[in-house]
């Protein structure tokens, strides 16, 4: 395992972490232990986590992980990352007690101002007190690192870090949409804070499109898996890449991506940039913000449809992913439920056009149903 300093912190950090938004069968808390536990066996000591991820069930999986990582900690040192995104700050106390409690820890190494998705949500909960609480939960040793997690484009991700002195950031970063995020993380290394990435692999794009990436490897006996990790690992101005473990091989895979790593030579590094298409920037990650349609409308599987649209360029595609991958057939109502509140785009950390990819979505549905396919 490679091990990071975190920013000017001074923190040794595993070059990926263990995230835990992904567990594929969160009920079965003793089933995702042992798989956060083989991580940390396997070098990993970065832990990330939150309320609500998995069905709520993602801290109380951490939880009973951290209870057996515990035997080795004087060994092999851990560090937790948890986070609010409450707007008031006597809730933001009341999550990080709940979360001390469900972790079974005494402080968290990193706590997340959580989900900044626009200037005036974060300026709002600033206005509020918000990350006075924060402070104060850092003076009284409940937190020893305030960090921010955001899904702002660069530009704005700069504008917050010149605005506030945060320990720490993390943002959506990967060899599929760098761009998008590039000068946020210029700032971060000018301050010295600890950078750590998720969607490191597009959402799941890369590894399910390999041909449309292969311009990433930069050896040919990697993966593009290994490619896109490397890709991360060999950014000196990134500590961590997280990654969503359901199973030892993807521990097994990712670890050797990092035990495999060779420095990247900066011309390489240059023609992976410019090879990276401006639709890339354009493509869902599937953050899954964008889950609260008033109708019902299940909108991170339609935009995860439509990204397979934007791949091949054929309209078709995408409904074929609805069909054959998310069970919606093109005479669903789902996709005519739209009544283009906006409350999606309101919520999506990318700012893109979900109105009108539903709508070309519903078009394309209708195609097919006409042709009685």
């Amino acid at each position: 395992m490679i091990y990071k300093k975190y920013g000017s912190k001074g923190i040794d950090l595993s070059a990926i972490g263990c995230g835990g938004m992904r567990f594929s069968d969160p009920e079965d808390i003793d089933k995702n232990a042992s798989v956060v536990k083989a991580a940390y066996d396997a070098g990993v000591n970065y832990f990330d986590t939150a309320p609500g991820y998995c069905a709520d069930k993602s801290e109380y999986i951490f939880g009973a992980a951290i209870k057996e990582m515990r035997k080795d900690e004087q060994k092999k040192p851990f560090y937790i990352a948890t986070k609010s995104g409450q707007s008031e700050p006597a809730e933001v106390r009341k999550n990080l007690e709940q979360s001390l409690k469900r972790l079974g820890v005494d402080s968290i190494d990193f706590y997340y101002f959580w989900c900044i998705i626009t200037m005036d949500a974060y300026n709002d909960r600033k206005s509020r007190g918000v990350l006075k609480e924060f402070e104060k939960l850092k003076s009284e040793g409940l937190i020893k690192n305030l960090c921010i997690s955001t899904h702002l484009s660069g530009d704005d991700i700069e504008k917050v870090l010149d605005d506030y002195p945060f320990d720490g950031i993390l943002l959506g970063y990967s060899a599929m949409n760098f761009a998008y995020r590039d000068a946020g993380l210029n700032a971060a290394a000018k301050l010295g804070m600890g950078v750590t990435v998720m969607n490191p692999l597009g959402g799941g794009l890369i590894p399910q499109h390999p041909e449309k990436f292969n311009f990433i490897k930069t050896r040919n006996d990697e993966t593009i898996v290994e490619a896109a990790l490397r890709f991360l690992i060999n950014d000196s101005r990134i500590a961590v890449a997280l990654i969503g473990f359901n199973n030892e091989d993807e521990i097994r895979q990712a670890v050797r991506a990092v035990d495999g790593f060779k420095p990247i030579p900066e011309e390489k590094i240059a023609q992976i940039r410019s090879g990276i298409r401006d639709d890339f920037n354009k493509l869902c990650t599937s953050c899954q913000y964008c889950d609260l349609c008033p109708e019902g409308i299940p909108v991170p599987k339609m935009m995860d449809a439509y990204n397979h649209y934007m791949f091949t360029g054929k309209p078709v595609d995408a409904i074929n992913r609805l069909r054959w991958h998310w069970g919606i057939n093109p005479d669903d109502d789902y996709i005519r439920k739209c009544t283009e509140c906006g409350k999606c785009e309101q919520a999506c950390t990318q700012k893109l056009p979900i109105r009108k990819r539903l709508k070309a979505i519903r078009t394309e549905a209708d195609k097919v149903v006409q042709a009685g396919k």
